[in-house]
């Protein structure tokens, strides 16, 4: 008898071991796909900034990094040391696009001269001059450069001219009478004569004669003439509407010590001192600060600007009085962070005695370089504009 033969159903072992491949091959897969990510991210990577990185060609000045944009500033500056040229250096400077572009490299010179140390350099020197020329130098920036650079010279002392001293009246009388006798060519046709007695003279002595002082000429006074008076200077007329007629700042006691404010008072007045209400101050960035009158109709010109270990370039964004748009100076920078004010301003405010000292007790802005035992965070500025008319 034939027995038919029926399929073997899969066993729970057969099954266990197909589930285990799964899960094996999921494994490896899952395993293999992030080291193949992150290789092909590197060598992407590798490839697009080594083999072909990307290059910028005649990319604008004015889309730079600020870093760069100080690079424009100094060569401008170089260029200008050599050719002298103030409208070449304008030229090269509107490139930047910046809204006043000397004030930026006023801004640029301070900046510069709060970060050197040493010898000073050519580049911050031309960059001085640049803002010199331009006419938005400060005291502090040409001081700093004229400071360092000038040299004592030797003053030659003066040497002892002798006159020729005349001979004395004695030695003359005694020439006079030690000369010879003068003879007769014809003895014979000669009478003879009685000698001249020789008569005593006094001899005369060494007393100083006293030469005849030569009194000048006497002129006859003069009638008086009409003198014209004198015309007015014409006073010059300043480039901006508001300039920066103070700025300091707050000594240690003035700002209640280390525990006291972290402000920036700010005055704007007219050209005769009276104060200017809902005047709109604001920075280089844009920010919009306080305006004028803000603390009370008693202090109608003053406003406050908060400080929060921070700070900014001051200015005048608006007028409402004037009736048209106005340009400002603008202030260095106004923060309350140890480096960004720099050493000089600490040592004159009376926050450390001396750079070493400062250096040893200020917060450099980087690790390990000073013990942050100044005032950080708590430093107030005085800064007042000055409408030119």
């Amino acid at each position: 008898m034939d027995m038919e033969i029926y399929p073997v159903p899969p066993t729970r072992k057969r099954r266990k071991r197909r589930s285990n491949d799964l899960a094996r091959h999921l494994l490896v897969f899952f395993a293999i796909t992030p080291v193949g990510c992150l290789a092909a991210l590197a060598i992407g990577l590798s490839i697009s900034w080594y083999l072909y990185p990307t290059r910028y060609t005649n990319m604008p000045i004015a889309e730079l990094s600020p870093q760069y944009t100080e690079e424009v500033v100094m060569m401008a500056a170089a260029d200008f040391a050599q050719t002298k040229d103030i409208q070449r250096a304008n030229q090269l400077l509107a490139q930047l696009e910046v809204p006043n572009t000397a004030q930026y490299v006023s801004l640029v010179a301070e900046r510069l001269v709060k970060k050197h140390r040493g010898p000073i350099t050519d580049d911050l020197k031309n960059v001085i001059q640049l803002a010199d020329a331009l006419g938005v130098s400060t005291v502090s920036m040409v001081s700093y450069i004229a400071t360092a650079t000038s040299t004592p010279t030797a003053t030659p002392l003066p040497t002892a001219t002798f006159l020729p001293t005349p001979p004395p009246v004695a030695e003359v009388a005694a020439v006079n009478q030690t000369a010879a006798p003068i003879q007769n060519p014809n003895p014979a046709e000669s009478t003879p004569t009685p000698l001249p007695t020789e008569t005593p003279t006094a001899i005369p002595t060494d007393t100083p004669t006293l030469l005849p002082t030569k009194i000048p000429p006497t002129t006859p006074p003069q009638p008086p003439t009409h003198t014209p008076a004198p015309t007015p200077t014409a006073t010059t007329k300043s480039e901006f509407d508001f300039n920066i007629t103070k700025e300091r700042l707050y000594t240690k006691q003035e700002n209640g010590g280390c525990l006291g404010m972290h402000t920036i008072f700010i005055t704007v007045i007219d050209a005769k001192g009276n104060p200017i209400k809902g005047v709109q101050i604001g920075d280089t960035w844009g920010n919009k600060g306080p305006i004028t009158g803000h603390k009370g109709d008693d202090k109608p010109g003053l406003a406050t600007w908060d400080l929060y270990k921070n700070g900014f370039y001051v200015s005048v964004k608006n007028d409402p009085t004037a009736g048209r748009p106005v340009t400002s100076q603008v202030s260095s920078m106004l923060s309350s962070n140890d480096w960004e004010i720099g050493i000089p301003r600490l040592i004159e405010a009376g926050y450390c005695p001396d750079e070493s000292t400062c250096r040893e007790l200020w917060n450099s802005g980087k690790f390990g370089e000073g013990r942050n035992s100044l005032c950080w965070g708590h430093y107030s500025w005085e800064v007042v504009f000055q409408r030119a008319w």
